[in-house]
């Protein structure tokens, strides 16, 4: 009998999931980063983050994906945009003047855990959009999360 990884075997329920749904909700941003921050603890970060970076780690559905960055917001896992492995994302700016990986960082690491909206470009569409994403403190140089696009309105 053949074993599957647990993220395997959710990735297939969470395709499913937004199957089923126009786009993704908050709720399911928030299990898929629940599931991956107890991956990471099932697996370790290493393992984990490789994971979430390969678009058949089963951390990568449509337009949701796991990112993790570590306090100087150097990006440790993308699944939206590998090509950002290792570069420090703490000097972005949105076009609203937010620095969001900076935000997040702070959110993480004050409260454990929340959310925060910003402009960001979707991988789907290739364009900027309203980006409302969750993130969970993984320890204290390190948080990973995720987050769904707003839909655009003409």
């Amino acid at each position: 009998m053949t074993r599957y990884r647990p993220a395997i075997l959710a990735g297939i329920a969470l395709v499913t999931l937004a199957a089923t749904s126009a786009s993704p909700s908050a709720d399911d941003v928030q299990a898929l980063v629940t599931r991956a921050a107890a991956y990471i603890r099932q697996y370790g970060q290493e393992q984990a983050f490789r994971d979430f970076t390969r678009p058949d780690g089963g951390f990568v559905v449509g337009e949701l994906y796991i990112f993790c960055n570590d306090d100087h917001g150097v990006v440790l896992a993308h699944g939206g945009n590998p090509k950002l492995l290792g570069k420090s994302l703490f000097p972005i700016r949105d076009a609203e003047g937010k620095q969001p990986i900076q935000e997040l960082n702070a959110i993480a690491h004050a409260a454990g855990q929340g959310w925060l909206e910003y402009l960001w470009p979707n991988p789907e569409t290739g364009r900027i959009q309203h980006k409302v994403s969750y993130v969970v403190e993984v320890d204290k140089q390190t948080f990973c999360g995720s987050g769904y696009y707003k839909p655009e309105t003409p």
